[in-house]
Formats: C-alpha cells, sequence, structure tokens
C-alpha cells in the first residue's frame, strides 16, 4: 500500500500541472480575442472619423459655392479686403407681398406658393 500512496500524489501533482496549463492557454486566447477586437474597433473608429473629416470637407465646399454665387467673387477665400469693402449692387424694389412670397418661396416648396396679383 505505500507504493500506491506516491503514485496518487504524482497523479494529483500532474493533474494540478494540466490545470495551470489549460488556464494559461484561456488566458492566451482570450488576450488574443481582445487584441483583435481592439484593432478591429481602432480600425472602425478610423473610418467613422475619415467619414465625418469627408462630409465636413464637402460641407465647407458648398458653403464657399453658395459664399461665391452670393458675393459674386472669391475675393473672400484670399481675405481680400479692397474687394470685400466693395458698395452692395441695388435692388429691385418689392411690395410687401412680393417680399413675403420671396421668404416663404426660400423655405417651402414652390408648387405650395399662391400667385396673387400686385
Amino acid at each position: 500500500m505505500k507504493k500506491l500512496y506516491p503514485i496518487i500524489l504524482l497523479s494529483k501533482t500532474r493533474q494540478h500541472g494540466w490545470i495551470m496549463l489549460e488556464v494559461v492557454l484561456c488566458l492566451a486566447l482570450f488576450s488574443v480575442v481582445l487584441h483583435l477586437a481592439q484593432r478591429q474597433n481602432e480600425a472602425h473608429w478610423r473610418s467613422t472619423q475619415q467619414l465625418e473629416e469627408q462630409r465636413k470637407n464637402h460641407e465647407n465646399q458648398q458653403k464657399q459655392a453658395a459664399m461665391k454665387a452670393l458675393t459674386g467673387s472669391a475675393a473672400w477665400l484670399n481675405n481680400q479686403e479692397s474687394s470685400l469693402n466693395q458698395a452692395y449692387p441695388d435692388c429691385q424694389k418689392c411690395s410687401k407681398n412680393q417680399l413675403k412670397r420671396w421668404f416663404y418661396a426660400s423655405q417651402h416648396d414652390l408648387s405650395n406658393i399662391d400667385v396673387e396679383g400686385e
């Protein structure tokens, strides 16, 4: 019986070694999974940031085009103050109703405008 006792201790020691090895392998696999998830998250964040930047650039280009259409020149882009201090062109005189219709048309669909005689 004394011979069986060391064999039982040896098998328990080996079991603890295998359990430790399994725990280390599980932790290593978990760290790989977390690392891959982090890389994917960073890639997604970068693509989201790039799309946001492209959207802002497109909006700025649209605003620049609108400003150029309003001022008639692109001098404001270069900060040339001499061309910015020019007088506004003369406007056509309009009545109160014409101004109301123009304002309404700028805010709503043109098919909804009620054409009135002046």
